[in-house]
């Protein structure tokens, strides 16, 4: 089973820079990136890159998983709050929440090895981010998130990586230990 590793720190301290690096997004100025063999990345950024403006919801998903039933489609766009004639709207006329919730569903069906999650809870309603809260609860890979929701972080995290001018400290704990050892 993975970690939650919930990344830190202020802004413009190099989170969403770690996130891209890891995802090779962008290419290091020094060093390199390795990660382990045949790791499979997720990723979810908050502009929803990943999806097609023209396709509706159900499509969306069948176009990327062809080998799944409608039934199977269905059941996991239910999981993320698309029921009935939801599934049959255009992605273009999504709020910022739903569009969030659909590249969640789709980050669950392919069934990645590591989740990195850039702010992740930002333009998600209360009833979107329990969504998510669970669906992350029962994912078995690793997630990396970088996120400023404490109550999120708190709610999931297992290791704090909190980045800093001197470098990234490493926490194995979770958020309230994390806390607890700060202030001591």
């Amino acid at each position: 089973e993975g970690e939650y590793i919930a990344v830190l720190g202020h802004n413009g301290s190099g989170k969403s820079t770690l996130m891209k690096l890891i995802n090779s997004m962008i290419a290091p100025k020094a060093g390199k990136i390795t990660l382990g063999y045949n790791i499979k990345i997720g990723y979810y950024d908050q502009e929803h890159q990943g999806l097609d403006g023209s396709n509706t919801v159900i499509d969306e998903l069948w176009n990327c998983f062809p080998d799944k039933t409608q039934t199977e489609i269905r059941s996991v766009l239910a999981g993320f709050q698309f029921t009935s004639e939801d599934v049959f709207k255009t992605i273009d006329v999504l709020s910022g929440g739903e569009k969030a919730r659909l590249t969640f569903a789709k980050l669950m069906l392919e069934k990645s090895d590591l989740l990195i999650l850039d702010e992740p809870t930002n333009h998600l309603d209360a009833p979107s981010r329990e969504v998510l809260e669970n669906a992350l609860s029962e994912y078995d890979g690793t997630v990396l998130c970088v996120s400023h929701d404490r109550y999120f972080v708190k709610k999931l995290a297992t290791r704090i990586f909190e980045m800093r001018t001197d470098g990234c400290f490493d926490f194995a704990g979770d958020y309230e230990a994390f806390v607890e050892y700060k202030n001591k």
